[in-house]
């Protein structure tokens, strides 16, 4: 049967086929579109296509970028875009429609046409796939889409420049979109906001009742120590506090009242009172945060406020329903190798998802990804976490956030877990380990078909029902001798079919995960002394090249130079003085 007729043609033999049309006074993104679209298809074909505004003539087929008059009229009769960053795109005759429902979707089409149609991967900061073509057709299409997650955060720390996120369609604040890229998703403050509503160094002195009663003591810290929220002049203190903040950003949609990190939960008499009506230390907060949340929407109805349910206020309140301009951010919970559905060590998240949703139809996710105690020890939670992002929309969320090695470049797996995490994060009823092998076939090249083996005995550790893992773990526990053996030996036989310097330098980064569990555990992975220092030298010059600067979440200093230095002491090169 022969094929169908292309419905719509940019490029024929090498020679420009239609024109690029964007609106007059164009929107800065709607700008950034139209070149983006010029850029990548000039990088498959060879061709460049023209960039006129509406009404400024010239005539023939069009690409129809942004909320030009046209794009209005063929998306009347349908494909219209039902959310604020869903996109349309739909050939009509001669021509073709890139649509969305804001500024930043209007980009997003634009990659979503390259990516579903014309076979283009954005996989990493370091790599765009794009297939050669003389001759670029589309079929006949007529496509919307609206991602489930309109929060979409990978905290990898190649996802923040904004040359990353946006074809990746990451809209998280830790981004650095711009308008020119659709803006972003933005919170003031991030989160841990009670220090910041009420001061202690402002307060405490003169009033150490507005802040939590700890173990009969009232606490002045930042971290285990919170605010008492039953008392009228801490909530007073903090609306106005709230209120500022919108006055002087009046820009972000996302106002943060949440607590402070650790533990510190007020033990006042009135405070437990409510967490014993509401069966829950979430009540205190909930109260408080609805009864500012009912300010802000009085005078700034478009504006939204967000809290924490986090560590000891995960469970739901048993009698307080949120407002419905706030929105509830819970922090993942589970067993990273199995996922909190399979897993008893989710229960509670599962449990406590079920619970959010019956209150509330806002709720983000604060998810976990890597080891925060080893950023370069094996992790094997690929499986996990493809399942948990799947798993999300079930439960009503609508915004995710991934928190991963986002201190500096070049954790374990980062790229392809970036990559995994931007696809289901926008499509979460993608296929993982297509997801996977596309990564590995565009960023691997020669040596995928390798790299996909060792991912397989990466997914065979995670599977082991026996190992759990989450948060910050000793890898000693969950890494066995004979995944490091094996694993080593896998990708040496990657490496050997890398001919590019770039992509062997990729395998290379692979290998550090298993190099680093050597070297920090040398008789359970079996480093000889005799071949330690070379391999301390062989590691310093992959994370230099790479600009690996955290083993570890530290936030006082770059972590990596005193391991090294650690190490080098360790395993001093022979005839070298240890310093």
């Amino acid at each position: 049967m022969p094929a169908a007729a292309p419905a719509f043609t940019l490029v024929r033999a090498g020679r420009v086929a239609c024109r690029i049309v964007v609106p007059a006074k164009a929107a800065p993104v709607v700008r950034h579109a139209a070149e983006e679209l010029r850029r990548l298809v000039a990088l498959m074909s060879g061709a460049t296509l023209p960039i006129a505004e509406e009404g400024a003539g010239g005539d023939g087929p069009a690409v129809y970028l942004g909320p030009t008059r046209k794009a209005a009229g063929l998306l009347a009769s349908g494909g219209k875009p039902s959310a604020e960053d869903g996109v349309a795109i739909r050939t009509a005759g001669r021509d073709l429609v890139l649509s969305g429902g804001n500024g930043r979707a209007r980009l997003y089409a634009v990659y979503v046409l390259l990516e579903k149609w014309l076979g283009v991967r954005f996989l990493a900061h370091d790599c765009t796939v794009v297939p050669k073509r003389s001759t670029v057709t589309l079929p006949e299409i007529n496509y919307t889409y609206a991602p489930p997650f309109m929060y979409r955060e990978a905290l990898y720390w190649d996802a923040y420049p904004k040359e990353t996120a946006a074809p990746q369609r990451l809209n998280g604040p830790a981004t650095k979109c711009d308008e020119a890229t659709g803006g972003k998703v933005a919170f003031f403050p991030y989160v841990h906001s009670f220090c910041k509503l009420v001061p202690p160094e402002k307060y405490y002195a003169e009033h150490p009742e507005y802040f939590s009663l700890v173990g009969g003591k009232r606490t002045n810290l930042t971290i285990h120590g919170q605010l008492c929220l039953t008392n009228p002049e801490v909530l007073r203190i903090a609306t106005a506090q709230a209120m500022a903040w919108i006055r002087e950003n009046p820009e972000i949609p996302i106002i943060d009242i949440s607590q402070n990190d650790g533990e510190g939960a007020c033990e006042c008499d009135a405070c437990v009172a409510v967490e014993r009506e509401e069966e829950s230390k979430h009540g205190p907060i909930l109260r408080f945060v609805n009864a500012i949340a009912d300010d802000v929407k009085r005078e700034h109805p478009d504006k939204w406020v967000e809290t924490l349910a986090y560590a000891y206020s995960t469970k739901p309140p048993g009698k307080t329903r949120p407002r419905d301009n706030v929105i509830i951010r819970l922090c993942h919970a589970g067993c990273y190798h199995h996922g909190f559905e399979a897993c008893g060590l989710g229960a509670n998240l599962t449990t406590y998802l079920e619970g959010w949703r019956k209150l509330t139809r806002r709720i983000f996710i604060w998810h976990y990804a890597a080891n925060f105690a080893h950023y370069i020890a094996p992790n094997f939670n690929l499986q996990g976490l493809a399942a948990d992002l799947k798993a999300y929309p079930r439960y009503g969320v609508n915004g995710v956030m991934v928190q991963a090695d986002h201190q500096g470049p070049g954790g374990e797996l980062a790229e392809l877990r970036q990559y995994l995490v931007a696809q289901l994060l926008w499509d979460p009823t993608g296929d993982p380990m297509e997801i996977r092998r596309e990564f590995c076939a565009g960023y691997y090249g020669p040596a995928a078909s390798d790299v996909e083996a060792y991912l397989a005995l990466v997914d065979a550790e995670g599977a082991r029902k026996e190992v759990h893992a989450f948060g910050a773990w000793d890898p000693t526990g969950t890494v066995r001798p004979e995944f490091v053996a094996r694993g080593l030996e896998v990708l040496a036989g990657a490496r050997e079919k890398c001919s590019d310097e770039a992509v062997r330098n990729r395998v290379d980064k692979l290998m550090l995960p298993h190099w680093y569990a050597q070297l920090q555990w040398p008789d359970k992975y079996a480093l000889s002394a005799a071949d330690a220092p070379a391999l301390v030298a062989k590691f310093r010059r992959v994370v230099e090249r790479n600009q690996i600067t955290y083993i570890r979440e530290d936030f006082n200093s770059p972590s990596m130079p005193g391991w090294l230095a650690e190490m080098e002491k360790r395993y001093p090169t022979q005839g070298r003085k240890t310093p």
